[in-house]
């Protein structure tokens, strides 16, 4: 009987299998047996339902803090497919929303100080547009980060700052500002339209590139709107560089001429500065970047960096020319560049009204693109604050052209301007320069510094340890942004 009990105990031993080694628990071993294929199986990742969660924002951090992960972000989706993150595609619709047809204008506003003069304020000018855009991209970044969302307004900027009444003002102002660059966009596009063909009726002039554009953007995937504003802005650069050409080759020598007069008096060096923030800023399109430029607030920080230097080289090369064609012709005054320009070389008046149409349609593409977001965050924020209890459009399908509301949001913010531009053309003009001017000192000036200070004041009180800020100069630089800022508004 004890032999018996050995030899069951020596030749039974524990059930597993040969693929696998011995457990020390036969009851485990049975819980955990997977077939072959199985285990072959699971050795691939499991495919995800979601698309992957945006890499968290590199932010101040202190050795106490924990380490939370980033929320899932669920893929928006643009017409009939997902805007995909593309560094380019941001620095594309940077450089066609920062340059407008007022560019070719600014001479007229530099001939005073001449061309060093004009290039150093042009200079300081575009060094103060560039630190207020990153500072709106640092509270993009951070609000989309803190509330989960792959995309911001400026209205929700205004509202987690500076409070709930105050930001719906903000947001209602910064509402009507963009409706009217709009306007300006189809108004401008409508003017050229009607040039090159006289016949067509002026209603239907002022509404084939928005009609166009409106298709675009709710019906198509972002790729192919990156694709239209790539085509325009190579447009655009080769008919600034056939223009800056034609002007080098008529006044080449009186180019350096000009270099000798300079007046540095600041009465003739304030007035061009604003119209050259006006003309180098990309304030209103600067929240859709963020969602679209990549994982980080650095790679926003780099394309703003490398978008903003192209229309500097243009507005520097284009400003340079034009003053000296000025000298050479004699007219130390004049009201046109483009006039004078065409008065050396008529044959240069292709490429003026190629630029002009590709500087308004890129614009307007990337106004477009941005602004329904903004108009459904500013409807809610009014909704809610006179019903609490109701939304008017939900954030997640509005904007950009995704879903039903942002077909509607996106077709209304182009259809309305057509109205208004065919019917309303002259009484649009004034609201459009006061716009221009407010936004110059409030909304892109004196805002965004503000701003920042109350949301690096509030991080540091949850992060004692945090010193690393994405523009450089802390509290000081915020400082000089909104003394510069102060200082346009007095001017004016």
């Amino acid at each position: 009987m004890l032999l018996s009990g050995r030899r069951h105990h020596t030749f039974s031993p524990p059930i597993t299998s040969h693929s696998q080694p011995p457990s020390p628990s036969g009851l485990r071993l049975l819980k955990t047996r997977t077939p072959r294929a199985s285990i072959q199986a699971s050795k691939k990742p499991p495919p995800r339902p979601w698309p992957e969660p945006r890499r968290q924002w590199r932010w101040r951090r202190s050795s106490g803090d924990a380490v939370q992960a980033p929320p899932l972000v669920e893929a928006s989706v643009s017409g009939g497919g997902s805007e995909k993150k593309s560094f380019w595609a941001a620095v594309s619709l940077i450089i066609g929303t920062a340059v407008g047809p007022g560019m070719l204008a600014l001479p007229s506003a530099t001939i005073r100080s001449g061309t060093l003069p004009s290039t150093v304020s042009i200079l300081i000018s575009w060094a103060y547009v560039v630190s207020s855009i990153v500072l709106v991209a640092e509270l993009s970044f951070a609000a989309m980060e803190g509330g989960g969302v792959d995309e911001v307004s400026f209205t929700g900027l205004a509202s987690s700052t500076l409070g709930a009444t105050f930001g719906g003002v903000v947001a209602v102002v910064y509402a009507a500002l963009s409706f009217s660059l709009i306007v300006a966009c189809v108004a401008g596009i409508g003017s050229l339209v009607s040039q090159l063909f006289p016949a067509v009726n002026l209603v239907t002039a002022n509404a084939l590139f928005p009609c166009f554009a409106g298709v675009l953007i709710a019906f198509f995937p972002f790729k192919a709107v990156d694709g239209v504003n790539r085509l325009l802005c190579g447009l655009m650069l080769v008919s600034i560089t056939a223009l800056v050409v034609t002007g080098v080759s008529v006044g080449r020598s009186s180019m350096l001429n000009s270099l000798g007069y300079a007046c540095w008096s600041p009465s003739a060096i304030l007035p061009a500065i604003p119209v050259t923030v006006l003309t180098l800023g990309f304030h209103v399109i600067t929240p859709f970047i963020c969602k679209i430029v990549g994982d980080s607030v650095y790679d926003a920080r780099r394309a703003i960096l490398i978008g903003g230097a192209v229309p500097l080289i243009m507005v520097l090369s284009w400003n340079a020319v034009i003053l000296g064609l000025a000298g050479a012709s004699g007219n130390a005054k004049f009201d046109d560049p483009i006039k004078l320009l065409l008065s050396v070389n008529p044959a240069a008046l292709a490429a003026v009204r190629g630029f002009a149409f590709a500087a308004l349609a890129t614009s307007l593409i990337g106004y477009a693109v941005s602004f329904p977001k903004q108009l459904s965050d500013t409807l809610e924020l009014i909704v809610k604050r006179f019903s609490p209890e109701q939304g008017i459009v939900d954030s997640a399908g509005a904007g950009g052209g995704r879903g039903r509301n942002g077909v509607i949001l996106t077709w209304t913010v182009l259809i309305i301007p057509i109205f208004i531009v065919s019917f309303f053309s002259t009484a649009f003009a004034n609201a459009l320069d006061f716009a221009g001017v407010y936004a110059n000192c409030f909304l892109f000036g004196i805002l965004p510094p503000v701003m920042a200070w109350i949301y690096r004041t509030q991080k540091r009180k949850s992060s004692p340890d945090s010193c690393e800020d994405i523009l450089p100069g802390g509290n000081a630089a915020l400082m000089m942004l909104f003394s510069a800022a102060v200082v346009l508004a007095f001017w004016h």
